[in-house]
């Protein structure tokens, strides 16, 4: 078949790139055609002619991304095409391929999208508007690439190639070369070698770029720009040349308000790159392509240039805020909120500590002002803000008007709200804040006599004992706002004579009758002009920045010290005054050299100044300086302030009289208490843990009370008034924790009961250690001090006349806390009370028959006048109790007592330094006087002049007293003689424990010789300190085994804690056994572990409260009465210790209730076998008629003496 008579033709995947015109000539024939998936990247005009009766194209899988008008014309028979490619652009350039399928009822196949631009990626052709197909801005390129693409860093001399191949559109697309954004040109000489662009298949376009000789000059950025007729697109690579001796930057940590960056060392001429976002693990280097960066350049020469932070967002949160208060858009909608919003972020203005904030804020304030014509409610936000922006630290405010003019763009915002405030229906607008006062007239010349102002403020904030920088601490209150008075006419107004309740004035202005009546001005007569005034309480927004020797501040030897007045006109264009305006300023500080002066904002490049033009001073007092001015601006004086000014100016006040008197007693009494439980500590009987909080109570209490009286009123002094309110602060909660301490140590002791321990058991454990009481009283006030003073020191400092918390943060740091240690400590006090209440009520309703006899105690003196044997036994009733000496009962009332009379005490003082009325701080003072008076003598005299154990540690320093001393029975404190107490006679309590912590004989016997112990003169202790009781002939039931307490663990007083475990031994029944205990040790019973006839004794003996001698039938026992001589009761210092060990162990013991059952007999022998060889001349009886009394058969004690072999011993 002839090639003319083809009808398809399929020519895919051929790698065909380019096909000539006219190349299907002569196939007329030919209705299908499919050149997909080549590399054909130009279809101009004519290369489809011949091809008639072609009725199906597919061009698709090519390289080209648009088509020429016109390009089908001469398919006149096409129905069906497809021209899909993976860079088809649907711009401007094909919309006539929308027409052109319109007008010929051409499909264009499903498979033809748009790949560019990217609005239209993925959308079928035939879908596309033609509206939709536009060229604007850059044009979106398939290929644009720059070889090499990242950073090179290269040597003088090297040779290095760039390519640049990019999309070719059409003619007018060209590449060309910049370095540093200039055009490079090739010059050979200079070894840049430019070559010529080439064009590939109609779609890329590349140029080439050769330094064939780099030198150090052609470091920097290298640009290939694609130039076409819609647009240029641009890409870059930085170059960095080295020198054979390069040199690095060093590693170097900035920390700015955009976050912390830590610059790694960087070699000469890079630029390095940091994340915003700082996080671990990363690079410190980066490409330019990486988004949120900083970066920072290290020059030629080592050193670091400065860095480029502005893509970092701001790490302060109020920075952040208010710089998307600055990008947000604002209209007359939305402005009055936005500004409600900005200032409450302006009322924290004392915490700003970056210049941005101030610099945000001022750019709101002037955009507000802008609207304030259409929303008149701005006038009061915008006068507030800047107000608030004075509280501003003085160094942030200078750096912000460097920055940016911040100051002084607020200053002309204030000025130019008049202009837009009044108006026919508004004449007069008045806006008073904490820092500035604002007052605006409406007024016709004509009518104008003159008009005089005055700025006043609250006695309490202004000069009332504070420095002005010490005034940007206090809280603006409703009643503590800078107002204006004003009045018309010329009256002669005096600061000193202005008379407002509780105010102070602090500025006037009088302006002349003659303000309006300019000759240059005639016309001015028939207008309305609009007079402003504003006063600023000092001059924190007038920062001079720049050299201002010439000026009137003198170099800024010279501040503002005195309030900023402000007056000037709208709409009638008067500057220079025929008559002067006459102002009276107060001085915020001391100093020397004034001068007047105004704010001039056009000097030092527009960043404002000083002058004295026009101004000078007409009168000078103390505190107040009058000025003359003859023109209308911001005026104040200025003077050398001192360095070190005066806190305040008057003097320190001082307490009444009688607050030092009687505060100096209560510290007598505190501090006799302290050294008298620190000096006799030994011999007073009080447990460890109570006195140490009793020594911290009064310790605390003493600290509260001479802080007080010594430094609350020392206002003067800021670092000593701040350490006065801290330590007061922290000892009053101490002294409040310390008493719940020691209410919850009475509450314990009022709830306990003894408990069951059964034989075997393990004892009791040992009390937890006193470290928790210090880490409660002593730890959390501490705590609390120590946040308030780190949230703000001045904190300690916000009052006038005293040095306490100021009124807010006492609530929280102060008035809470004590209120809850209050309840608990109430709480504990009801508890306790309660309980002892319960426990008395108790006593009394219990049956005379089941009272247990009471145990071992009391005192007793035994046959002596002078000189004798004195049996003291210090154990109470409740073997639990901390204090030897007052009950749980009286400790609690004691302590109540003590706690109410320190809370007004407390009360007294702090309403007798508030009070301002002198009678009332009279009155108060007194009742803190006898408060004082009270507490202190109601704590020594409980704590030291009611106790025995003190009375004899007093009197046993002199030594007359000490040798008349009679000898004392030592028992352990909280421990019951019955229980297995050693009592020790003549010896002091040190002794007592040394001996008693021994427990082998030969221990015993080296005790020394004044400690003595004898047992039946405790029995006769307690035989004369509880007589027989009536004969009763029932036999009451025995008591069981739950009615005798188990004897609670108890704090040694030297902190020497014993445990004793239970050695009971039950003994058999039998007649024998009885006997055998009766008439000692035998063969059966051979010496004891240690080889002591005395210790194996004791074993054998039974606990002398169940023996037969010891039955609490009282009718069967007979009623011995014998008299004892004092060397019959003075045993030898060996037996008397062995004795005492195996009555000790003897007690312990108990036995069976079937061993009571012949009493009477075992009596009727004992009586037979025991011999008294005390006393020849009253054998027959006791020492009637003498001063004692001596009955040996108690209910709970029964002396036996043996003879023969033991004759000399004496068992209980």
């Amino acid at each position: 078949m002839e090639i003319g008579h083809y009808e398809q033709k399929d020519l895919k995947n051929n790698l065909i790139s380019t096909i000539q015109p006219g190349a299907f000539l002569g196939l007329s024939n030919l209705k299908r055609l499919d050149l997909s998936s080549n590399r054909i990247g130009c279809i101009s005009e004519g290369i489809f002619q011949g091809l008639t009766n072609l009725i199906r194209l597919n061009v698709s899988g090519n390289i080209f991304s648009s088509l020429q008008f016109g390009v089908f014309d001469h398919l006149l028979s096409l129905k069906v095409i497809d021209f899909a490619t993976e860079y088809l652009t649907c711009d401007c350039n094909m919309r006539w391929v929308l027409s052109w399928s319109k007008n010929q009822s051409i499909q264009i196949s499903d498979k033809t999208l748009c790949i560019y631009p990217s609005t239209l990626h993925g959308k079928p052709v035939r879908n596309v508007r033609e509206n939709q197909m536009r060229c604007e801005g850059a044009p979106e390129l398939h290929t644009h690439q720059l070889i090499p693409s990242l950073r090179q860093v290269v040597f003088q001399g090297d040779r290095l190639p760039f390519q640049c191949t990019a999309t070719y559109l059409d003619n007018s697309t060209h590449i060309l070369w910049h370095h540093n954004h200039a055009l490079v040109q090739g010059d050979e000489r200079s070894g840049i070698i430019l070559e010529e662009s080439l064009i590939h298949d109609c779609t890329f376009i590349t140029s080439e770029l050769i330094l064939s000789n780099i030198h150090v000059s052609a470091s920097g950025e290298w640009e290939c720009t694609l130039s076409t007729a819609q647009g240029n697109v641009s890409k870059k690579v930085e170059i960095v040349v080295l020198e054979t001796s390069a040199s690095y930057c060093p590693a170097e940590r900035v920390t700015n308000n955009r976050g912390d960056f830590r610059w790694p060392r960087t070699l000469a001429g890079i630029t390095a790159y940091q994340s915003c976002l700082q996080y671990p693990f990363t690079s410190g280097n980066g490409g330019p392509g990486m988004e949120k960066q900083a970066w920072r350049r290290c020059d030629r020469t080592g050193h670091w240039e400065e860095g480029d932070y502005s893509h970092c967002l701001y790490t302060n949160d109020i920075t952040r805020v208010l710089y998307t208060f600055v990008l947000m858009p604002i209209n007359a909608s939305n402005a009055l909120t936005l500004a409600h919003q900005l200032r409450v972020y302006t009322a924290e203005a004392a915490n700003f500590s970056d210049m941005m904030d101030v610099i945000y804020v001022s750019q709101m304030i002037e955009k507000f002002t802008g609207y304030v014509d259409q929303i008149k409610q701005l006038t009061d936000v915008i006068v507030e803000m800047a107000s608030n922006m004075m509280l501003v630290d003085d160094h942030v405010l200078w750096m912000a008007q460097i920055e940016d003019k911040a100051c002084t763009s607020i200053v002309h915002s204030l000025e130019r709200i008049a202009g837009y405030t009044l108006s026919t229906d508004s004449q007069h607008v008045a806006v008073n804040s904490r820092n500035i006062a604002f007052e605006a007239y409406l007024i016709k010349p004509e009518s104008y006599t003159g008009l005089s102002c005055t700025a006043f403020q609250k006695h309490e904030v202004m000069l009332g004992g504070r420095t002005p920088r010490q005034e940007r601490y206090s809280e603006p209150l409703a009643d503590q706002q800078l107002k204006f008075r004003c009045t018309t006419g010329r009256p002669n107004i005096s600061l000193a004579s202005f008379h407002v309740k509780n105010s102070i004035a602090l500025a006037s202005i009088q302006l002349p009758p003659g303000l309006f009546s300019s000759p240059a001005h005639p016309h001015l007569s028939s207008t309305k002009c609009k007079l402003q005034l504003l006063a600023f309480r000092n001059g924190k927004l007038f920062c001079s920045t720049g050299n201002s020797s010439h000026l009137a501040d003198d170099g800024k030897r010279r501040s503002v010290a005195t309030p900023v007045i402000y007056s000037g006109t709208h709409g009638c264009g008067v500057n220079n005054l025929t008559e002067p305006a006459v102002l009276s300023l107060r001085h915020l500080g001391e100093g020397t050299d004034r001068m007047a002066a105004y704010w001039d904002f056009d000097v030092l490049a527009g960043y404002g100044g000083w002058r004295a033009e026009g101004c000078q001073l007409v009168g000078l007092e103390l505190n107040v300086t009058t000025v003359s001015c003859r023109h209308l601006n911001n005026v104040a004086v200025l003077m050398e302030l001192s360095n070190f000014p005066r806190e305040s100016q008057s003097p320190t006040e001082v307490l009444h009289p009688v607050i030092y008197t009687c505060t100096a007693i209560l510290l007598l009494c505190l501090f006799a208490t302290i050294i008298t439980y620190i000096v006799n500590h030994s011999a007073i009987h009080i447990s460890r843990k109570c006195w140490h909080m009793l020594l911290n109570l009064c310790f605390h209490i003493a600290m509260t009370s001479a802080v007080f009286a010594g430094g609350i009123t020392l206002t003067n002094y800021l670092v000593i008034c701040q350490a006065v309110g801290i330590i007061l602060h922290y000892s009053s909660l101490s002294t409040l924790l310390w008493m719940a301490v020691m209410a919850r140590v009475i509450y314990k002791e009022a709830m306990w009961k003894a408990p069951q321990q059964q034989e075997g058991e393990a004892p009791l454990p040992a009390p937890r250690p006193m470290l928790r009481f210090y880490l409660i009283a002593g730890g959390i006030p501490l705590i609390i001090c120590g946040i308030t003073a780190a949230v703000n020191i001045h904190n300690y400092r916000d009052h006038d006349s005293y040095c306490w918390l100021a009124c807010r943060p006492s609530i929280g740091a102060f008035y809470v806390p004590m209120a809850f240690i209050l309840l608990i400590t109430w709480i504990y006090f009801l508890c306790a009370g309660i309980s002892l209440q319960g426990q008395a009520k108790n006593l009394k309703e219990m049956p005379r028959s089941l009272e247990t006899p009471p145990r071992l105690g009391g005192s007793s003196n035994l046959l002596s006048d002078s000189g004798s044997i004195s049996v003291t036994l210090n154990s109470g009733p409740n073997s639990a109790e901390a204090d030897g000496v007052y009950s749980v009962g009286v400790q609690f009332w004691a302590l109540m007592i003590t706690h109410f009379l320190y809370i007004t005490l407390w009360a007294f003082g702090a309403t007798a330094v508030s009070q301002r009325w002198f009678l009332l701080k009279v009155v108060f003072s007194c009742l803190y006087g006898v408060t004082a008076i009270v507490l202190g003598l109601f704590i020594f005299v409980h704590h030291c002049g009611r106790r025995r154990d003190v009375q004899s540690s007093w009197f046993a320093c002199c030594p007359s007293y000490r040798n008349a001393l009679p000898m004392q029975a030592y028992v352990h404190p909280g421990v019951g003689v019955e229980d297995g107490s050693q009592v020790f006679i003549g010896c002091s309590p040190e002794a007592a424990h040394s001996v008693k912590s021994s427990s082998s004989p030969s221990s015993t016997n080296s005790a020394p010789g004044s400690c003595k112990l004898n047992n039946l003169q405790v029995a006769l202790g307690q035989a004369e300190s509880n007589p027989l009781p009536t004969p009763s002939y029932e036999d009451p039931e025995p008591p069981s085994s739950k009615s005798v307490p188990t004897p609670r663990y108890a704090n040694n007083l030297h902190g020497r804690n014993r445990h004793h475990k239970s050695r009971t031994k039950q003994y058999r029944e039998g007649k024998h056994q009885r006997l055998k205990a009766l008439r000692g040790p035998s063969s059966e019973h051979p010496a004891s572990e240690s080889g002591s006839f005395h210790n194996s004794l004791s074993e054998s003996y039974q606990s002398s409260r169940n023996s037969p001698l010891n039955n609490r039938h009282q009718g069967l026992l007979p009623n011995l009465d014998s008299a004892l001589t004092q060397s019959d009761l003075s045993d030898g210092g060996g037996s008397s210790s062995h004795q005492a060990a195996d009555v000790g162990r003897a007690q312990r013991r108990s036995t069976s209730r079937d061993n009571l059952r012949h009493q009477g007999n075992t009596v009727d022998k004992e009586t037979k076998r025991r011999s008294f060889p005390l006393n020849v001349a009253n054998q027959n009886g006791g020492l009637k008629g003498s001063k004692y009394d001596i009955n040996l058969a108690s209910a709970d004690s029964t002396a036996g003496m043996r003879t023969g072999l033991w004759k000399s011993e004496t068992t209980v």
